[in-house]
């Protein structure tokens, strides 16, 4: 026997059919995750319930619990609707190809920013995720990269981390008086960089470009 969650993870594989037993239900298991996603855009992730889940859907918590049992299930499933379907990566050369990927990818995160707030605790167990990865390994796989799946790993870790980085500075940015406390003690790193003109996203470029140096 699956647990709820395994159940509503092999439904998302196409290993398992919905569940048909009892009255028919009102809504899909996607239907119901769409709603928590859109309950998460607006709320923050920490804004998602069960309760707040099926009152959006206007049924009662105990139905909800038909499609999944527990908050922890519905986020593994909102977040393979979040990341959805990786892009068709054209580009000729290898490298833009890798950038196309990481800019797709930064776009779902900044379109879903409580996507950051999600700490993985196992291995991922949702099929977009992986289809992400594929991708990208699929696009590197008959050019000079050496290890195609560790370079699409690190930049997926590249885009998670400096995604994660843009949220919490949009959510909590530095005291007005940090940037002339900073000129004043490191001036050298004041003249390095224009702390006005940097932000995450731009620095995510600049780390995707690095790398790609590298790997040349």
């Amino acid at each position: 026997m699956h647990s709820q969650e395994d159940r509503a993870l092999r439904q998302l594989w196409g290993l398992e059919a919905p569940t048909v037993r009892g009255p028919k239900p009102r809504w899909t298991l996607d239907q119901v995750t769409a709603a928590a996603v859109a309950l998460a855009d607006d709320a923050g992730l920490d804004g998602v319930s069960l309760a707040r889940v099926a009152e959006r859907l206007d049924v009662t918590t105990t139905a909800l619990y038909r499609y999944v049992d527990s908050k922890t299930a519905l986020v593994e499933l909102m977040v393979d609707a979040a990341v959805g379907d990786p892009p068709q990566l054209t580009d000729e050369d290898w490298r833009q190809r890798c950038r196309a990927w990481t800019d797709h990818l930064a776009d779902r995160y900044a379109a879903h920013p409580w996507l950051s707030d999600v700490r993985p605790e196992r291995m991922p167990c949702q099929p977009r995720v992986y289809a992400w990865i594929d991708a990208l390994v699929g696009a590197l796989d008959a050019g000079p990269v050496a290890d195609p799946l560790r370079l699409a790993l690190l930049l997926d870790s590249l885009v998670r981390s400096y995604m994660a980085l843009a949220r919490n500075l949009n959510d909590s940015p530095p005291p007005a008086w940090l940037g002339e406390a900073l000129a004043t003690r490191f001036p050298r790193l004041t003249r390095a960089g224009d702390q006005d003109a940097a932000d995450a996203r731009s620095e995510l470029d600049f780390a995707v470009d690095a790398v790609l140096r590298g790997v040349a």
